[in-house]
């Protein structure tokens, strides 16, 4: 009965996503192209399909309205991600849904924001779900619900997330002491914001060290910010998923290289 139960979810959920998807293209908002852009596990851009770290491919629909719509796979044509982004008819103001989804389908994640608000939504899902959610309320100011606690508190961080502990001073400051001084970078007008990515374990442990948008940036840029990022010892707090549980994840910090002219 369960098994029925999931697969008719999965069909369910799949018919919607054609009925969203044939809308796009039969409104009034007719398509204008689209581009296919290869991904990395942190979806940012790849080389090509055939690059190594290609673990997603991305397709962005353009519209006559200025929407868009896109829809990232895996290499096995399984939807993890769609991106839909789009104009207020009543205000004009931007609105971006992006949702995440599972191997088998099933949506887990769903946030909505909007370019005149300060506030942003993100709703997480298991079986069909509600089981949890956040709203961005401003800089540093959560409001988090739990099923599993079925009480809401404030929070400085979205803790489904990993963290800086206590905050994120100490990083800013070891990143402005160790920054070197590029001459030939600034001599090529190299500039641009390096994305770190560390994987920090369910005890708040960094265990991985790497760049997050590689194929972006010249390697001067990206082998500097690895080094500082290598050389940082920080305290972490880590992500904690619907159930309470400390879990594994990612942590993305910037480092930016900007020279005076």
């Amino acid at each position: 009965m369960k098994t029925a139960l999931k697969y008719n979810c999965q069909f369910i959920l799949l018919h919607v996503f054609w009925l969203i998807f044939i809308q796009l293209f039969t409104s009034n908002a007719y398509s204008q192209g689209f581009d296919v852009t290869p991904l990395n596990r942190h979806f940012y851009p790849t080389l090509s399909m055939r690059d190594p770290n290609t673990v997603y491919s991305q397709m962005k629909s353009y519209n006559e309205d200025g929407s868009t719509f896109t829809q990232i796979t895996d290499l096995q044509n399984r939807v993890v991600k769609t991106i839909q982004e789009g104009k207020n008819p009543h205000n004009g103001s931007l609105e971006i849904v992006e949702s995440l989804f599972d191997t088998d389908g099933n949506l887990i994640m769903r946030s909505e924001e909007n370019s005149d608000s300060s506030r942003k939504f993100i709703f997480y899902y298991e079986d069909g779900a509600q089981v949890a959610h956040v709203e961005t309320l401003g800089s540093n100011d959560f409001e988090i619900w739990r099923m599993s606690s079925s009480n809401r508190y404030k929070s400085t961080r979205n803790d489904f997330e990993p963290s800086l502990f206590p905050n994120d001073k100490d990083w800013k400051k070891f990143v402005l002491k160790e920054k070197k001084f590029l001459p030939e970078a600034q001599k090529q007008g190299m500039e641009g914001t390096v994305i770190l990515a560390f994987l920090i374990d369910k005890n708040g442990q960094r265990i991985k060290t790497e760049v997050a948008n590689f194929n972006e940036l010249p390697n001067i840029l990206t082998s500097e910010a690895l080094r500082i990022g290598e050389l940082f010892v920080g305290n972490y707090n880590p992500a904690i998923n619907h159930k309470g549980e400390t879990v594994e994840a990612w942590l993305y910090l910037p480092v930016g290289f900007y020279f005076y002219r």
